[in-house]
């Protein structure tokens, strides 16, 4: 074999690995674009599932009815101050909460909406592991919904529901709430 052959064979070699390379960077790229696509669409499920547990539970402590049959408001609601969980509820929820099979302790420890507020779960689904659902609840005004209210309680409460996920969603909608709802009587 002459110099000449073996410069081709060696040109076709190094043709066959860029080629080779380029295949495995389209593979790669599509793979993560799946996977971002995927991700997205899990984090709208899971925030409305863990939107859904929350609004199963009671308004608030000082009400014995469930979210919606409230009727008459109550001067003893919770303090916009004193949301979150009890030292009972802390103890029964550490945080963050997070679970293989679905059994949350939140799902026992909670009792009503408040409980949730500084409420962290991790969850794994679909393939993907990771997720952070945070929840905040605060009181708003009937007429400013989106205007957090510190001063008193209100017969509304907002809550929000956040997903968020270190590789798989991207910046813009990191920190963003997907799903909130307002609770009232």
């Amino acid at each position: 074999m002459g110099l000449g052959q073996t410069m081709i064979t060696l040109g076709i070699f190094i043709l066959l690995i860029m080629s080779v390379i380029s295949a495995n960077r389209m593979i790669n790229e599509n793979l993560q674009a799946q996977l971002q696509t995927q991700a997205m669409a899990t984090s709208a499920t899971l925030a409305n599932d863990l939107l859904l547990e929350i609004l199963g539970k009671k308004f608030d402590s000082s009400s014995d009815e469930p979210l919606g049959l409230i009727t008459s408001p109550s001067t003893s609601f919770t303090a916009p101050s004193s949301l979150g969980p009890n030292a009972t509820e802390v103890a029964n929820c550490p945080q963050p909460d997070s679970s293989y099979t679905g059994a949350f302790r939140s799902i026992t420890a909670y009792s009503d909406v408040d409980d949730y507020h500084g409420y962290r779960r991790i969850v794994t689904a679909n393939g993907i592991t990771g997720f952070k659902l945070d929840v905040v609840v605060y009181y708003v005004a009937s007429g400013t919904p989106d205007t957090k209210t510190t001063t008193s309680a209100t017969n509304f409460k907002r809550i929000q529901v956040t997903v968020t996920h270190d590789q798989f969603l991207t910046t813009a909608l990191k920190n963003v709430p997907v799903y909130t709802a307002l609770a009232s009587y």
